[in-house]
Order: structure tokens, then sequence, then C-alpha cells
């Protein structure tokens, strides 16, 4: 006969699939007839726009645009130009676990751009790009807790309790952000707006009840080309405040959150050229952990009946550690001899990646360096690919992510025959390490003991290494008050060599 165990249910999140999906999109753009040929490419820049992302069962479906623009100087003319070109782009990978209930949550990313100039009206556009994925679905676990009625069947529970560090609570949210922003007073009139380059950061994210609150600021730069021909850069800071959300039981949570554009708009008003017309599409992307504890049945026996428990395992995560580590990084590029200002200085994240040495995890993000400056020939770029690496000592027995932030934006300055580019690299990480811990899953009811199957009326013995009062107490039939009664003892701790005086258990 099964015994009837209780139950205790711990629900959560569980992460099913994690994939980082690189792909390429090309295509060739004939250049627009208000606009004059191209001379010589100078720079391509491309935005990601993920607008779609749905799970489905074993697959995830993806699609958005790959806005690239082209900055250009024109074939017989003064100044820089701008054009853009526009990739669709989709995607549909395999996704072992994923349900049409799980959560997507994505982190996009532009891995390299190629602008190849076929002829001055025609350009060929590639753009490389990586989506890193990870599924989460809502999971029950039902762990058993205890036996039903155990003391009629003279049933002994050894009832521990299993901490995990477990996803409490995934969600999501779309807003949009709309605004005006003028040029400071120190700028020039713009004639045309070249570039619009935007991301988005979280400064606070709590739980308040079942809300979670997060705030931040979108910061906007905007590339111009004055009426003298010259570019100039303008830089805005808008702050956010949004409420998602959050679930119940989750305010004693830590929050991660990941912030993505599906769109961003900006537009010169009509009435006045210094002014724009600014609206942002974000989706916020938040995954709330804590530690929970939960009774579970570890093992038991009976002084009356025969037992056949049977083992099942629990999946727990331990937290190694987690935290925010900065590198400040100092890249020498060489340039062309450079006559005037330096004009604009970019540092994009590319592929992130990491392996583990010893017991460290060695953390590296790709990026590439983008120097606009005055030459006496007129407007050059610079470009150039580094990498910066973290360290994480004595991380190394668990599982590592990590994402990367630029904490502001770099600075430039011309050193000998080049330009010394710097800028702070945040790496935020964090370490698990899953465990089975075996507990009991189902109980089967054995016969009654006979008489002969009862031990001595009193046993006198040593205790053995690796035995506790409870493997004692189990072995010979009775419980580990008696032991501690019959042999005078007031602590429940004993050491091998010990003698124990065990006595059978009192009818």
């Amino acid at each position: 006969m099964e015994l009837e165990l209780r139950q205790e249910k711990v629900r959560g999140w569980e992460s099913v699939c994690r994939l980082a999906l690189e792909q390429e999109e090309s295509g060739e753009m004939i250049v627009p007839d208000a606009c004059p040929d191209i001379w010589q490419v100078l720079d391509g820049e491309a935005r990601l726009f993920l607008q779609r992302k749905e799970p489905q069962e074993g697959r995830g479906e993806f699609s958005g645009l790959l806005k690239t623009t082209i900055l250009y100087q024109p074939e017989g003319e003064q100044g820089i130009r701008s054009m853009e070109v526009t990739l669709p782009f989709s995607a549909s990978p395999e996704l072992k676990g994923l349900t049409r209930r799980s959560i997507l949550h994505v982190i996009p990313r532009v891995l390299s751009v190629d602008v190849h100039l076929l002829n001055p009206r025609k350009v060929l556009v590639r753009v490389g790009y990586c989506l890193s994925i990870e599924g989460f679905s809502p999971q029950t676990q039902s762990l058993a807790t205890a036996v039903e009625e155990a003391e009629d069947r003279g049933i002994y529970q050894k009832i521990g309790e299993v901490q995990s560090y477990q996803t409490v609570y995934v969600q999501e949210k779309t807003f949009t952000y709309q605004d005006a922003v003028v040029l400071p007073a120190g700028r020039p009139d713009p004639a045309e707006l070249l570039r619009t380059r935007a991301h988005c950061t979280c400064t606070e994210a709590r739980v308040i009840g079942s809300k979670l609150v997060f705030k931040g600021e979108a910061i906007l730069q905007l590339l111009c080309r004055g009426e003298d021909g010259g570019l100039f850069t303008g830089e805005f800071h808008l702050p956010y405040s949004q409420i998602m959300d959050a679930g119940e039981d989750s305010e004693e949570g830590m929050c991660h959150m990941d912030l993505l554009f599906t769109d961003v708009k900006c537009t010169p008003s009509s009435e006045d050229r210094r002014t724009f017309q600014v609206e942002l599409a974000v989706q916020a992307q938040a995954v709330l952990r804590r530690e929970v504890t939960a009774s579970i049945l570890m093992d038991l026996y009976s002084t009356d009946y025969t037992l056949q428990p049977e083992e099942t395992t629990c999946p727990v995560l331990h937290l190694l550690g987690q935290g925010e580590e900065q590198e400040n990084a100092r890249e020498m590029m060489e340039t062309e001899a450079i006559s005037g200002n330096l004009l604009d200085v970019q540092v994009r994240l590319g592929r992130a990646s990491q392996n583990q040495e010893g017991e460290d995890w060695v953390l590296t993000q790709e990026v590439e360096l983008v120097v606009l400056y005055d030459t006496a020939e007129g407007v050059a770029a610079g470009h150039q690919r580094a990498s910066v690496q973290h360290r994480l000592s004595g991380q190394g027995a668990g599982t590592c992510t990590f994402t990367t932030e630029l904490l502001r934006e770099p600075t430039a300055s011309p050193m000998g025959e080049g330009v010394e580019v710097s800028f702070p690299l945040a790496f935020h990480w964090i370490s698990l390490q899953q465990q089975e811990i075996p507990v009991i899953g189902r109980v089967m009811l054995g016969e009654k003991r006979e008489e002969k199957e009862r031990m001595p009326s009193v046993t006198l013995r040593a205790v053995r290494p690796g035995e506790d009062l409870w493997t004692v107490a189990k072995a010979y039939l009775t419980t580990d008050q008696e032991i501690l009664e019959a042999s005078g003892l007031t602590s429940e701790e004993i050491f091998p060599g010990q003698m124990l005086l065990i006595p059978r258990k009192s009818s």
C-alpha cells in the first residue's frame, strides 16, 4: 500500500534554454536622388530594433529591423552627408524546453557593420548581429514534507529544509517615451541631423508590495552638420519612471533588469530647427530572484512495519556570488595627422564571451572604437577593435553569466601619432551552482514486523565514523530520544568511538 504524503508546492520560473544566435543580413542600397554621389564612406553604424519575439513549442520566433546610418563624403562637395539603409531580419531557432507559456528575454547586439562602395550611387551593406536569448517557463515543484498519520504506523521521519536561489518571477513591459529636446545655446544651428544614437539604463529597481518600480534614464546623442559644414554633437539625458507587476512573494527578491529599444525616432521640428521631437519605444525585461526555503522529507523508518521508500532528487541552485565590477579601459588608435578637432568618439559593444581558468572565470567583451576627426584634407574616421577582460576569482565552481554596460561616454585625446580613447566598462555578473538533493518521493507500506525481527532490549556499542544519532536510531528501530535518555546525554551531537546505550523502543 502506498502511503499518503503531505506535499508542499514551490512555484517559480525555470530557465529552460539559452542561446547566442549569430546571423548576418546584407543588402544593396541606391543613393536617393536628393543625395549627392558618394566619394568616400567614413562610417557605418547599425541599430538593432527587435520588434517581435514569440515563444512557440520548441522554438522561438524573432523579427525586427537593422537600421544602418552611413556617413560619407560627397563627391565634389564639402562637409559630411548621411543616408540610412534598413534591413529586415527574422529568425526561428530551435529552443528545446520552450512552450507557448514561456517568456523570452533577449539582449540584441550588433557585432559588425561593413559598408562597401559598389559605385558612386550604390552601396552594399552587411550587418552581423547576435541575439542572446534566454527562455523562462513557469514551474510548480511538489515536495513531500511528511507522511500522513505517521504515528499510527510507528513511523519516524527526518524532515529538513532546502534552500534554493530561485527565479520567483519573470515579467516584461513595453513603454514609450516622448519629449522635445533643444540644442544648447553653445551649439550652432543644424543644417542636417546626420545620426541618432540612444541607449537606456536602469539606475534603480525595487519591489513594493506586488509592484516593481524601476527608473533610470535614456541617453540620446545627436550628430549634426552645421550650416558651415562642421560637425557637432548634442547629448540629452531623459529620465523615466515605470511600474510593472512583480507577482506575489517577490518583495524580498533581487531584480535584474535589461532594457532594449524597439524603435527610436528623432525628427527636427518644423517650427524650430534647434528643436527635435523624440519618441523612444522601450521594452523592459525583469527577472526577480530570491532565496527560497522549503521543507523536505529526507528519510524515514517504522518500528512497526517494513517500509519501501523511493528516493528522487530535488534540484537546487546556490548563489556563489553576484556583483558589478568596473574596468577602466584605455586604447591607442593610430590615425592620420589630426589638424583640427576630434568630432565624435564611440565605443560599440560587440561579442561577449567567457572561459574558465581553474577556479576563475575570465569575462571578455569585444569593442569597436570609432573616432571622427579633422585633417588637412577634410573629415576622416578611425576604426579599431579591442577586447576588455575582467577576471572573477574563486567563482569557477558554478556557471557564470554576465552583461556589460558603458558607464559613461568615452573620452578621446590626441596622443603622438594617434588618439587615446578611455572608457569605463561595467561587468554585471552572477555565478550559480546547481546541486541535486536526495529526497523521499514515494513510500510503500510493507508487512508488520514480527517479534523476532526486533532488536535485544538493550545494546551497548560504539559510534562508527559517519554516523549521527538518526542513523543509529534507524538501524536499531528505536528513537533518538530513547538513546539520549538511556545514555544520559543531553546533546544530539555524537562522535566516533563514543559508547551509546541503545534500548529497544518502548511499546
